[in-house]
């Protein structure tokens, strides 16, 4: 008895150290690796000074050369029915690749132009369908990047002279299938091309590179950041515009007003996605229009003074849908209505879908802050006549604007639930209005104009409850 307690104890004790006799060793983690971060290429230009300067080309550098031959062979065929531009590019294509670099580089730059500029003297030759235009401009780009690939790092000049060539991509269709939204190509390949304008122009002779701005660069910032709701591209704009004002050498009525509804939209922009403090930003931006006004309005005829007032109304517009104050609200009401009564005394057409819309945003808060239904529907009115105005034109960034502003005026109006307006009439305009966000919204999206999306969300919520609600009330009860 006594052994097999003894052996049964020895089993027990065994069975206890097995796990520290035959421990498993710990799994050999595998070594951390950092994933891959691909970098930028970038191009490394200098001076004879030895100051250097980086510049990187994504969107550019997208577009592959085949090579001069190729080139040519492409212009060829596209021009084998048209003999005035085959003869233009068989004088080009002579000897394209000879020379130094910088002459091979001035040869493809004007083949870039050549086959992408619509405005060219034989461009009509050319096949208007969307994609043999967007042919032309990706090959004219490749071009351009084919040009830039062959300067040597000590010729920063004759590289912002190829970089200044981008504008072609303005050319692109609304099809163009390289770039997402394709409107917004020409803008994006200009302000890549114009910052790295900026950083080669110390490395050249030009004496005025602290005022310099390449053309077209603080436009195409303030697209690009208008649409990509990017406060740091518009901020990025009016420092630009601000410094292209202080490089003007004589400044008169004109230069003046040219800046001041720049800086004042630029800023009006920025505003709308970022307001600050009682729109401090819009505030400033629309001073220089106001001391523009106060120099010159008393020498200025309607006809000018309708775009300026137009700046004004739609900065005060802005101004009062951040601060819901009377005052601001009635400031904009007054510069837009000033603008919509010269227009439509001026204009064969009337007036225009921007003032329309804008209008219609100052009836519509005006109406809200003093609950009066009449500014609600002059709203949806002013709306829909702008809407049928962006139709004529065929704008689908324009008529999407529009729709996003009715679709947000018709759910204020069935929120403010006016007793004459019947449940049906609400339940007509809310529907219409989830509609028409719905229509818009996968735009935006595309965009990434969040300030947008913002305003097509709120309306999707608030409408879609109070049809719910709607729905409850309305709905017949049973016995």
């Amino acid at each position: 008895m006594k052994n097999r307690i003894l052996f049964f104890g020895v089993l027990v004790a065994f069975a206890l150290l097995l796990p520290f006799l035959f421990k498993h060793p710990e799994p050999i983690r595998p070594p951390f690796i950092q994933p891959k971060v691909e970098e930028v290429p970038t191009r490394l230009y200098r001076d004879s000074a030895g100051h250097e300067a980086r510049i990187s080309t994504p969107l550019l550098d997208a577009f592959l050369y085949a090579g001069d031959s190729n080139l040519c062979s492409e212009f060829k065929e596209m021009t084998k029915n048209a003999a005035e531009a085959a003869s233009e590019f068989t004088e080009l294509c002579i000897d394209l690749s000879s020379g130094t670099p910088v002459e091979v580089s001035q040869k493809r730059t004007s083949m870039a132009i050549a086959i992408a500029d619509n405005d060219e003297e034989f461009s009509f030759s050319f096949p208007k369908d969307d994609a043999s235009q967007d042919k032309r401009v990706v090959l004219g780009l490749s071009a351009l990047k084919a040009a830039l690939d062959i300067l040597p790092p000590d010729e920063a000049a004759a590289a912002m002279e190829v970089l200044n060539n981008v504008w072609i991509a303005r050319n692109a269709s609304a099809s163009f299938s390289r770039y997402s939204p394709s409107f917004l190509f020409g803008s994006a390949m200009r302000v890549e091309a114009g910052e790295a304008m900026l950083k080669l122009c110390p490395l050249t002779v030009r004496p005025d590179c602290n005022l310099y701005v390449p053309s077209g660069l603080s436009g195409a910032l303030e697209e690009l950041g208008r649409w990509k709701s990017d406060v740091g591209l518009l901020l990025r704009s009016a420092e630009l515009r601000e410094r292209e004002n202080a490089g003007v050498k004589e400044p008169n009525k004109r230069s003046e007003l040219k800046f001041a509804q720049d800086f004042s939209s630029t800023l009006g922009y920025a505003s709308e996605i970022d307001p600050g403090t009682n729109s401090a930003r819009a505030r400033r931006g629309v001073k220089p229009l106001e001391d523009w006004l106060l120099k010159y309005e008393s020498s200025t005829d309607e006809r000018q003074l309708q775009y300026i007032y137009s700046s004004v109304g739609a900065a005060y517009g802005r101004i009062a849908q951040n601060t819901e104050q009377n005052a601001d609200a009635e400031k904009a009401l007054k510069y837009n209505s000033l603008t919509y009564d010269i227009e439509r005394k001026l204009n064969p057409d009337g007036a225009s879908w921007q003032t329309m819309v804008n209008l219609g945003d100052d009836v519509l808060l005006l109406g809200e802050l003093e609950h009066d239904q009449a500014g609600f529907q002059r709203a949806v009115k002013l709306q829909r006549d702008a809407f049928a105005l962006t139709e004529k034109i065929n704008s689908q960034e324009y008529s999407a604007y529009v729709n996003m502003k009715l679709a947000r005026t018709l759910q204020h109006y069935a929120e403010a639930d006016f007793p004459d307006v019947a449940d049906a009439e609400k339940i007509n305009m809310l529907e219409e209005a989830i509609k028409l966000a719905e229509g818009v919204k996968p735009l935006f999206e595309k965009t990434g104009t969040t300030s947008y999306l913002q305003i097509i969300n709120r309306v999707l919520i608030n409408a879609n409850a109070q049809l719910a609600k709607l729905h409850v009330s309305t709905k017949p009860k049973s016995d």
